[in-house]
């Protein structure tokens, strides 16, 4: 008589204690090509979170091993009290209020070739758990596979898409070299942005110099240069941040002694001028941030920069993708030769839950019918 094979399991971990002790093991799934969509599903960036965020957020992270108890991915998450609002016109409106489950990066993280079964077992722990009632994915390619199996099965959840306005990811497929990707830009961008970026180092004088941040020995003068330059950036009053934050010093620190870090900021002597903040994870580079000091806005140096980090990531990692993440920046269009639908998403079960995120699609539709309405009246009269 045959035994039967055994099946695959899953396991959820919500101490931090506990996803330290699974760390290398976490860490040798999310290091695999295309594994992960970004860094923020290493282990070390969940922990981060919760170092940094522990009175308010938790971690919850599912764990998937096959027949022989190998680990062969996971969904890292945060537990939390979480606050829906949507930006509708000037105003914020409030959805909900309550206990909520962030998914950090866009899906599961897998072996390849096992994502469909992680995927599947991932969903099969959080049908599984009452509790769990609220999923957030703030950003992700469109359509989502794992959010496309939770919506199916008896406990299911209904799927809420949460953007007021289509949105898109850009990015630069693995290129064989640095010259075949300068050769298809064309010959009149490529020399437009070669121009541009030798007028920035002109301007600056004899004292430019880039200056790339990449190794564990180097975070802490990274960091200070960064706190300096952040503060005279657009960035710092929507969203201040401490780079010299011990947690974040020591993420940046660990990240580097595993070749993850990749950090460039132009300089002029002893002062930053520029940044283009990056990590490399499984045959990706994510330009996670760029910024500049105000007082260089008007010589192009933050654009211009990223056009040399490309460039430098390119030559040093050929072969990997280039992930400029969401939004509409000018860069993005120029140096991008690939873009896909995305958005973010609420997973959502429960009589009140469904009751308030179901407020979303109507205010969704209005605010598109309304942004609809206004282009076309700008188109009809130019000012």
């Amino acid at each position: 008589m045959m035994t039967p094979p055994v099946q695959p399991s899953h396991m959820t971990v919500r101490s931090a204690e506990a996803v330290r002790e699974l760390r290398d093991e976490l860490a040798q799934v999310a290091g695999l090509p295309g594994a992960a969509s970004g860094i923020v599903q290493h282990p070390d960036w969940l922990l981060f979170e919760v170092a940094w965020r522990g009175d308010i957020m938790a971690p919850y992270l599912v764990m998937v091993r096959d027949g022989q108890g190998k680990l062969i991915g996971y969904a890292p998450m945060l537990a939390y009290v979480h606050h829906a609002r949507i930006h509708f016109g000037s105003r914020y409106l409030q959805v909900y209020r309550g206990r909520a489950l962030r998914l950090l990066g866009e899906g599961v993280v897998a072996v390849p070739g096992q994502r469909n079964l992680v995927e599947r077992q991932v969903a099969d722990a959080l049908l599984e758990d009452r509790q769990a009632r609220v999923v957030r994915i703030q950003e992700t390619a469109l359509p989502n596979a794992l959010a496309s199996t939770m919506a199916t099965g008896a406990r299911r959840f209904s799927l809420v898409q949460s953007n007021m306005l289509d949105q898109l990811n850009w990015s630069i497929t693995p290129q064989a070299s640095l010259a075949d990707y300068l050769a298809a830009l064309g010959s009149k961008k490529r020399n437009d942005l070669s121009r541009r970026l030798r007028n920035v180092y002109k301007k600056l004088g004899d004292q430019a110099e880039l200056r790339v941040f990449e190794t564990p020995e180097s975070v802490d003068e990274y960091a200070a240069l960064m706190n300096q330059l952040y503060a005279r950036s657009w960035h710092a009053a929507e969203q201040p941040v401490d780079w010299t934050l011990p947690t974040r010093v020591a993420l940046f620190r660990q990240l580097a002694q595993d070749g993850r870090l990749l950090a460039h900021v132009l300089m002029q002597g002893e002062r930053p001028v520029a940044y283009v903040h990056g990590y490399r994870l499984g045959g990706r580079y994510l330009l996670d941030d760029t910024g500049y000091d105000e007082e260089f806005a008007a010589l192009g140096a933050g654009s211009a920069l990223v056009f040399q980090a490309v460039q430098d990531v390119m030559a040093r990692f050929p072969g990997e993708t280039i992930d400029f993440g969401y939004g509409d920046n000018q860069y993005k269009r120029v140096l991008a030769n690939r873009q896909a639908a995305c958005g973010s998403l609420y997973l959502v079960r429960g009589a009140s839950p469904l009751a308030r995120f179901g407020l979303i699609a109507p205010l969704r539709g209005l605010y598109r019918w309304m942004h609809g309405r206004m282009r076309r009246e700008q188109a009809t009269n130019p000012a």
